[in-house]
């Protein structure tokens, strides 16, 4: 304000004639006219019922319908800052904040990927089924190679190979999880062509809606609960603050927190299913504290599922062989993490998601913000267990002897267990 009334002052003083002031005055009410209007556009409008912007076009080459219902009667619509939408250009990740008017709940809305990767997969949908510039992705989805899936009942290893870390390693039993649990969320529960289309999709852009129903938070899982998708977004529960927000709260806090981490690489990796989860992407962004203190999963894009009950079945050579991860210090970004997909995919035991949590979220280097320290750093002074815990994490990040994570982590959880339980 102040400064519009220094550069009014100016512009008056420069403009001594009673015209050029009348204009002034005109210009300044048009320009105040216009911020108010498009303000009150952006506050009063309601996106989420804009079928270009929601994507519903792009169907089936999209996420699903099964809340166009929802979208359609205004139940679900954009909060927080999401509601101005000149910010969607610092929004690259295309995560929106929304509010379900039905539910009087919080939700985070995923357009799955940033604007360049969705241009990116439609174009090679288009290349794919040979069509010229004035591409439909809508119908050109079923002249792609998706519509394999069309020609059975079932979803198989053909369908899917190379698509995405969820089915990295794909086995028959994780594909009939796929199709059974993913049912589950489309109307009726009887698939169409649509939404066999629909899954693929999802598999091929970012599978991390299929990773929440397939390990729903119902049964336990450390993951949001989902709750659908229309057309080019997904739906799923708004947990809470990131980890990172933690980062400097009192030492008991972020004990229990450390502790909960490190539940889930166990959780992850050695489960009644027999499936292991191996994160490949662990940074305190994804991973979000809600109500209730829970530590929850929140960025399952890059998740590798291995069938460990089918390497155990097909016992090929070194199937039994525990394999051990090592970092190799690559730079491509802070904290990043070394590992061998095909490695993962062939042995029935695996140290990498203790190696992920630790070296991401626990060591020294482990940063937020460009803090480092870790969610562990600056243990009490006068903690008896300060020096073993510091040396347990340091083994579990770069263990010192064969197999020796292994080891480290059982003994880390029992530490943190025991220290959570005297704080």
């Amino acid at each position: 304000m102040a400064y519009c009334r220094r550069l009014c002052t100016r512009l008056c003083l420069a403009c001594s004639s009673q015209k050029c002031l009348r204009f002034l005055l005109i210009l300044l009410v048009v320009i105040g006219a216009s911020i108010y209007y498009n303000l009150f556009f952006f506050l009063t409008t309601n996106y989420l019922e804009d079928r270009d912007f929601v994507g519903v076009d792009k169907c089936p080459a999209c996420y699903g319908t099964s809340m166009c219902h929802e979208f359609n009667h205004g139940h679900l619509s954009l909060s927080s800052y999401s509601r101005m939408r000149f910010l969607d250009i610092v929004n690259v990740k295309n995560v929106y904040f929304g509010w379900h008017n039905e539910k009087n709940i919080d939700v985070i809305l995923k357009r799955l990927g940033h604007d360049t990767e969705l241009a990116s997969f439609d174009a090679n949908l288009c290349k794919n089924a040979g069509a010229g510039q004035d591409c439909d992705v809508a119908k050109s989805i079923f002249q792609t190679k998706f519509s394999r899936v069309l020609e059975t009942t079932s979803l198989e290893v053909a369908h899917v190979e190379g698509l995405s870390d969820v089915v990295r390693c794909p086995s028959e039993r994780l594909l009939e999880r796929i199709l059974m649990m993913y049912r589950d969320h489309v109307p009726g529960q009887s698939l169409s062509k649509d939404h066999k289309l629909m899954l693929m999709t999802m598999l091929s852009v970012n599978p991390e809606p299929i990773i929440y129903t397939i390990f729903p938070h119902s049964e336990g899982w450390p993951f949001p609960q989902y709750y659908g998708a229309c057309g080019r977004l997904i739906v799923e529960e708004y947990v809470g603050k990131t980890l990172g927000s933690y980062f400097h709260s009192d030492w008991s806090t972020r004990l229990d927190l450390a502790y909960q981490v490190m539940k889930i690489a166990e959780q992850l990796t050695n489960n009644d299913l027999e499936y292991a989860l191996y994160m490949t992407d662990v940074s305190f962004d994804n991973f979000a504290v809600n109500k209730d203190g829970r530590v929850l999963v929140i960025d399952a894009e890059n998740i590798i599922v291995v069938d460990k009950r089918k390497i155990k079945t097909d016992a090929k050579p070194s199937w039994n062989e525990r394999h051990q991860s090592f970092h190799d210090e690559c730079k491509s970004h802070p904290g990043c993490l070394s590992f061998s997909s095909e490695l993962l995919c062939k042995r029935h035991s695996s140290d990498h998601n203790y190696y992920a949590t630790c070296h991401g979220l626990l060591a020294k280097n482990s940063e937020w913000a460009g803090t480092k320290g870790g969610l562990l750093h600056d243990p009490p002074a006068d903690l008896p267990e300060r020096e073993q815990l510091n040396t347990l994490i340091a083994e579990c990040e770069k263990p010192s002897q064969r197999n020796g994570r292994y080891d480290a982590m059982q003994q880390l959880l029992q530490l943190l267990s025991e220290l959570t339980d005297g704080s």
